[in-house]
């Protein structure tokens, strides 16, 4: 007998097929089967690219699951209400009117997904389908939907993977989507179910996201086109200097708040990297040109940091002169 999968609801067979590839590791085991690219970076990129594409599959199936069988109802617009965590930092304004032409022109084709609301006798609660019903609320219409009985975990599960499918969350709001997850009080599992990532990829989105001021992030927006690598050298620039200040008086500025939301970060980012090297530590040098430390002065100290490798013992020399230097600084005869 098969066992049912306790997040999902599905049997284990049903979950091996949301899991894998199409083609499925049945005929092959994965220790004997020919990689695209063997070792290396083209090793690493293939195989990253299978993996992208198992995932899409697997969501697509999700969701091909979570709909089979079911019957579509047609529900007011008014009794439905939002996931309890958000996964959008823009409102999508642009995408939501090439939506409404769509739906005006030809229905909505594709129904949501929603589950009785737990704490609201005769509403709904929206899995995934959002910008389809604010759509349809805007043009008045009744929202074709399923409804299913969804635990929290089914419910952020199929809502991330919904969106994985469509490749459609950029990498700050997938980080965003974790972060909120995490603080409701989901497992790693679970989180990773919800967005198809692996354990490594969950911590970088998580660690990245925190790392952001929450009023940062909600300034700059989505930013589709400010991958993982630029968002993680921004947090890394706002952890090495006083740029942690500098975007606020940008975030005000009138002519920023025009921009789109890949502009917005190209701008604080400019603003903070150049900060960072402005700011960039001098070197004490001695008369034969070589560098005896790294002097930093900044968030109220003042450091030395003395390489060892030039002269070993010169930390230790500099540390017992300190109180004779701090009384000469203070113009205090020396008693000793």
């Amino acid at each position: 007998m098969a066992r049912k999968n306790l997040l999902l609801g599905l049997d284990e067979d049903e979950l091996t097929l949301v899991n894998s590839s199409p083609d499925g590791p049945s005929s092959q085991s994965l220790a004997t089967r020919p990689t695209l690219g063997g070792r290396g970076a083209v090793g690493a990129m293939s195989r990253s690219l299978e993996r992208i594409s198992a995932d899409i599959d697997a969501a697509k199936a999700l969701e091909q699951r979570l709909l089979a069988g079911a019957d579509v109802v047609e529900l007011d617009a008014s009794t439905i209400n939002s996931s309890f965590v958000s996964d959008r930092l823009d409102d999508g304004a642009e995408d939501c009117a090439v939506l409404a032409a769509s739906i005006r022109e030809h229905g909505q084709q594709v129904p949501i997904l929603v589950r009785p609301h737990p704490e609201k006798l005769g509403q709904y609660q929206v899995s995934y389908g959002h910008r389809r019903l604010r759509v349809l609320r805007e043009l008045g219409l009744k929202v074709r939907a399923v409804v299913r009985s969804l635990t929290d975990e089914q419910l952020v599960i199929a809502q991330g993977q919904e969106n994985s499918a469509r490749r459609d969350l950029s990498f700050i709001e997938r980080a965003s989507f974790a972060s909120l997850l995490e603080d409701r009080g989901f497992g790693r599992e679970t989180i990773m179910a919800a967005l198809t990532v692996d354990k490594t990829e969950l911590s970088r989105l998580i660690s990245c996201r925190r790392s952001l001021p929450d009023e940062l992030v909600h300034a700059i927006g989505a930013a589709p086109k400010a991958g993982r690598r630029r968002w993680m050298e921004m947090a890394d620039c706002l952890q090495e200097s006083d740029a942690s200040e500098s975007w606020l008086e940008i975030r005000v500025d009138p002519a920023f708040q025009k921009l789109d939301s890949d502009a917005r970060f190209l701008r604080i980012f400019a603003a903070i990297s150049n900060r960072k090297s402005a700011r960039k530590a001098p070197a004490w040098i001695d008369a034969g040109g070589k560098k005896i430390a790294r002097i930093d002065d900044e968030k109220g100290w003042f450091r030395i940091s003395i390489d060892k490798s030039v002269d070993a013992d010169f930390g230790a020399f500099l540390v017992d002169q300190l109180p004779a230097l701090l009384r000469a600084h203070r113009g205090v005869p020396d008693r000793s």
